[in-house]
C-alpha cells in the first residue's frame, strides 16, 4: 500500500510520521523493517528492492521517501504510477511532502481516487485556537485564553514558531514565578512575524560578526527590546545550531533534520548555513556561556546590557 502525507503544517505532518514510525516499530519487531530515503537521491534500483524486501521477523515492512513527488525522478514516479497496485502488500510505502504538492500529477490523482492521500493545511482561527490550547495543556503549560489569541496574532500560524514560542514563554514565565501567561509576557518576549530585525541580529552572531551583531544589539534596545526577550532568541539559535549540528554528525540526512530536531525546515535551512563557523564542542561551551550568563542578569550581578555586551563579545570571538 502506498500513501502520501503532505501539507503546509510540517509539524502536524512530522508529528504523525514519527507516531507511525513508533508505532510500526513495536508492533514489527523495531527499527529492523523501516527504512527511510531522500526523495532527491532514492534510486529505482533501491526503491525495487526496499519494497520486495521479505520483512524480518515480523509481517510488515515501512518505506518512508520524503520529498519524491517534488524531487525525485520523474521516470521512478511514473513506474510507481503505473504500478501502483503491484507493489507487495507486506511493505507499506509513506511518501512524505513537505508543503504543498502539484495536484496535476498523474501519481496523486491515483492516490487521492484510492483515499490514499492526507493534507496537513495550516490551521486557521478558532481550529488553531483549539489545536494551541490542547498543546499547552499536554505540556503543562500554563497560559490564558487571551494570551493564546494574542500569541497566534504576533506569532502566525506556523505551528512550530507557535510552540517554541510556547515552550520558551513557559520558561520566562518560570523564571518570573507568574502563574501562567499573560498578554504582557507575549508582548514583552514574542518577536512579531513582520520585524526580521531580531533574525538579522542572530544571523550576524551566528555569522561571528561582531561588528554587525553590536550594531543590531543597540538598534533591538533602542527600539524597546528586553534584554531577557534577547538572551532568550541568542539561546534559541545556538540551542537549534546544537541540535541539528548533533543530528549532522550522527549522519542524519539533511531532508529527515526538521522531523528529528522538531523544527520548521526553513529554520533548519538558515541554522545549517552559520554552522561552517562553529563545531560541536564550541556549541557545548558557548551553550554553558549562555547558560551563565542568564544567570548573571536574573541574579543582579552584572548590569542586564553590559552581560549581553560581554556575552556577544566572546561568542564573536
Amino acid at each position: 500500500m502506498i500513501k502520501l502525507f503532505y501539507g503546509q503544517d510540517t509539524y502536524s505532518l512530522n508529528h504523525e510520521i514519527k507516531k507511525i514510525e513508533s508505532d510500526f516499530s513495536i508492533a514489527n519487531f523495531g527499527d529492523m523493517n523501516i527504512t527511510r530515503f531522500d526523495g532527491a537521491t532514492i534510486s529505482f534500483d533501491q526503491l525495487i528492492r526496499s519494497a520486495t524486501a521479505v520483512p524480518f521477523l515480523a509481517d510488515k515492512r515501512l518505506l518512508i521517501i520524503n520529498n519524491f513527488l517534488r524531487d525525485g525522478d520523474e521516470k521512478i514516479r511514473q513506474y510507481i504510477e503505473l504500478n501502483l497496485n503491484k507493489f507487495p502488500v507486506s511493505t507499506e510505502i509513506i511518501l512524505v511532502e513537505d508543503g504543498e504538492v502539484k495536484k496535476n500529477l498523474g501519481l496523486y490523482k491515483k492516490l487521492l481516487k484510492s483515499k490514499s492521500v492526507v493534507d496537513f493545511p495550516l490551521r486557521k482561527g478558532y481550529e488553531l485556537e483549539k489545536w494551541l490550547t490542547e498543546k499547552a495543556k499536554e505540556k503543562d503549560i500554563p497560559i490564558r485564553i487571551s494570551a493564546t489569541k494574542k500569541l497566534i496574532a504576533t506569532a502566525g500560524n506556523n505551528s512550530f514558531r507557535l510552540m517554541n514560542e510556547l515552550e520558551k514563554l513557559d520558561l520566562f514565565r518560570l523564571a518570573q514565578n507568574h502563574p501562567e501567561i499573560s498578554e504582557a509576557d507575549i508582548d514583552e518576549m514574542v518577536e512579531s512575524e513582520n520585524d526580521q530585525n531580531i533574525f538579522d541580529f542572530i544571523d550576524a552572531l551566528g555569522a561571528r560578526n561582531a561588528k554587525l551583531a553590536i550594531k543590531y544589539l543597540h538598534n533591538l534596545l533602542l527600539g524597546g527590546k528586553n534584554e531577557n526577550y534577547i538572551l532568550s532568541m541568542i539561546v534559541y539559535q545556538f540551542r537549534n545550531m546544537l541540535l541539528v549540528q548533533d543530528l549532522i554528525s550522527r549522519g542524519t540526512i539533511h531532508n529527515q533534520i526538521p522531523a528529528q530536531a522538531e523544527l520548521h525546515p526553513f529554520v533548519v535551512g538558515k541554522t545549517i548555513r552559520v554552522l561552517n563557523n562553529f563545531d560541536l564542542p564550541q556549541l557545548r561551551r558557548i551553550y554553558l556561556r549562555l547558560q551563565q550568563a542568564d544567570i548573571d542578569i536574573k541574579t543582579g550581578r552584572i548590569e542586564p546590557r553590559l552581560a549581553l555586551e560581554k556575552l556577544l563579545a566572546d561568542l564573536t570571538l
